[in-house]
């Protein structure tokens, strides 16, 4: 059968038509290397800040004299040093279950009802301790009508030893002559046994009063007791319900374990924390330092707070204290931070809430015309640094305190920089780029 397909005659490696592929691809990959850096140096030319990279208005970076500022970016939230905690009360039981709260962040009037807790197992005790209440009760009213027929009983007995006493004594005071010896001696010893009678009456008596009485203070007693049990039920079914002390901002705490805000149905123990009502005239930052910054911040350091909400206002603020201890993040354990304790010189109750992020922006160093350096220029990992000239040239430098841009330039050898000294990168990566994808035709060659 008759192919229509023009034989392809194979080229050898290294042929004329080979290289000049080689060539074509060279001259892309250069043209796409110059389009990358050109974007580059367009988008940091439109960096406004002062210290910027010259060489994105046309011009290679040179040292200039300007005001030095140094600063470090922290992160916090907002605090209230001042509120009003509404705890779990007491009750019978050390743990109670919260039935309803109100929505986190809402606002309450004073005397609004704002958490209730489960009452169901309370409202069932008491309704025990009313029927405990009601059987002493019973109880106490019985023993005192038994005890008033018991001592009516042994009044009775006395008054019939009285009447015994008082017909034996009648009998004994027959003078002896008018009786034999033995009927005398007979009415001597029946009265003797009248006033033994009427004796132990009266001491039945006594001591059945005294028995009473104790029986009814052990049964009053009872009685009180029950009725402390109830008042205590009483408290406990009324105390499950929490009204704000005063008007404010409604808000829910965290629990202690689960890393979220309370809810209903959570189990909470007596005096913990479930909401507060913060005084939004007490606000202040609490941020975090990392570790690997620890001595940056200070107490004492000026600067701004700006609320993430609110991005268009920043308030001035102090730092307050640092924590001289590091503490581990909850996030991950490798990670430790500084807390630091930021203290607004201005506050906004009407925007300002607890819990809103704070980004706190901190002076650390501040110089007022001194000579500055890029550091794209500086090898700071020489000793001593060194800076690289324009022409190639490198001169040794003291360098003072840096930001993220630019450096202090203390001192030079025979003060060769001065403002206006045009410099070069430490670190030209451009040439390499670009000598390796132009020595790369073999690889485009096997492609």
């Amino acid at each position: 059968m008759l192919s229509l397909t023009p034989p392809v005659r194979p080229q050898r490696r290294g042929t004329p038509c080979r290289a000049a592929f080689r060539y074509a691809v060279a001259s892309l990959l250069l043209l796409a290397v110059a389009a990358v850096l050109t974007l580059g140096c367009a988008g940091a030319g439109a960096d406004p800040s002062p210290g910027g990279d010259e060489m994105a208005r046309g011009g290679a970076m040179q040292v200039r004299r300007g005001d030095f500022r140094s600063v470090a970016l922290l992160t916090g939230e907002l605090k209230a040093e001042r509120a009003v905690d509404l705890l779990v009360p007491r009750s019978p039981t050390w743990q109670v279950q919260l039935r309803w709260l109100v929505e986190d962040g809402s606002d309450v009037a004073a005397g609004e009802p704002v958490v209730e807790f489960d009452s169901s197992q309370f409202t069932s005790d008491l309704e025990e301790k009313l029927l405990a209440r009601s059987e002493k009760r019973t109880d106490l009213e019985r023993l005192a009508a038994e005890q008033q027929v018991t001592e009516a009983e042994k009044r009775f007995a006395i008054e019939k030893a009285e009447a015994e006493l008082e017909r034996a004594r009648g009998r004994a005071d027959v003078p002896p002559e008018l009786l034999s010896g033995r009927d005398y001696q007979d009415r001597q010893l029946a009265l003797e046994r009248a006033e033994l009678d009427l004796a132990k009456a009266r001491q039945d008596l006594e001591a059945t009063l005294a028995s009473q009485r104790a029986e009814v203070s052990i049964k009053q007693l009872e009685l009180e007791r029950a009725e402390r049990e109830i008042a205590i039920a009483q408290q406990a079914v009324e105390s499950m319900r929490l009204d704000a002390p005063e008007a404010g901002i409604f808000v829910v705490q965290d629990h202690p374990w689960e890393g979220r805000k309370l809810q209903e149905g959570d189990m909470v123990h007596v005096g913990q924390t479930v909401a507060r009502l913060p005084d939004l005239t007490s606000m202040q930052v609490e941020a975090v330092l990392s570790d690997v910054d620890d001595g940056r911040v200070r107490a004492g350091m000026s600067g701004t707070c700006t609320l993430d909400t609110y991005p268009d206002r920043a308030y001035p603020c102090q730092v307050r204290s640092v924590a001289p201890v590091a503490q581990e993040s909850a996030r991950s354990s490798l990670l430790r931070y500084f807390r630091v304790d930021v203290e607004l010189l201005e506050r906004d109750p009407k925007r300002m809430r607890p819990g809103m992020s704070v980004k706190v922006e901190l002076t650390t160093d501040e110089r007022p015309d001194v000579l500055l350096a890029p550091r794209q220029a500086l090898d700071e990992t020489a000793d001593p640094p060194t800076v690289r000239l324009a022409d190639g040239g490198v001169e040794t430098v003291d360098l003072g305190p840096c930001n993220e841009r630019e450096c202090v330039v203390e001192a030079t050898a025979g003060d060769a920089l001065a403002a206006g000294t045009r410099l070069a990168p430490t670190d030209d990566t451009v040439p390499a780029v670009v000598t390796t994808l132009a020595g790369g035709g073999s690889a485009a060659e096997e492609g």
